[in-house]
């Protein structure tokens, strides 16, 4: 009697191992299947909406008439207005001219745009240059002081290719 008692005790607690695992595997699945299934239908959605809208491809040219001209200018190393130690800024920069015609310009005037850019950055400090607000601040003095100097049209936009600060 008492192996019947023991027996009993280790069949219930297997079943109630059962009684746990069997809702977890069914649970699983609905989950699984609950994502198949909704991964489907947004897919299908997606694409019908693809489908209702019209689409508008912009030629070559078109995509190129919005980008101007880009001047490559050499790299700048400079060092940075730091009251202690040495700290430097090497930067590649490159201009966005609205024209080509301003390309000759600006080949004509590298000197003085290089100084005046030379200059500006010079003039900062790690700390003004390290975030992205920094970034755009120094990016809309370069323009305007480019812009400046330029005779024959503008540079509409600035690009910074590389920018290390050590």
């Amino acid at each position: 009697m008492a192996e019947e008692g023991t027996q009993e005790q280790e069949g219930g607690g297997g079943g109630g191992l059962m009684k746990i695992i069997i809702p977890v595997v069914a649970l699983l699945i609905g989950v699984g299947g609950g994502y198949f299934l909704g991964d489907m239908l947004a897919s299908k959605s997606v694409e019908e909406q693809k489908q209702a809208e019209p689409t508008e491809t912009k030629k070559p040219e078109d995509i190129r008439a919005m980008v101007g001209d880009v001047f490559p200018l050499e790299d700048f190393l400079v060092n940075l207005n730091e009251g202690r130690g040495n700290r430097y800024l090497k930067a590649t920069i490159e201009l966005e001219l609205d024209t080509e015609e301003l390309r000759p310009e600006v080949e004509r005037r590298q000197p003085q745009i290089r100084d005046v850019i030379l200059s500006l950055l010079g003039s900062k400090s790690a700390k003004e240059l390290m975030d992205s607000e920094g970034k755009f601040r120094l990016r809309e003095e370069i323009l305007s002081r480019i812009n400046a100097v330029l005779v024959n049209g503008n540079v509409k936009r600035v690009y910074f290719t590389a920018f290390v600060i050590q």
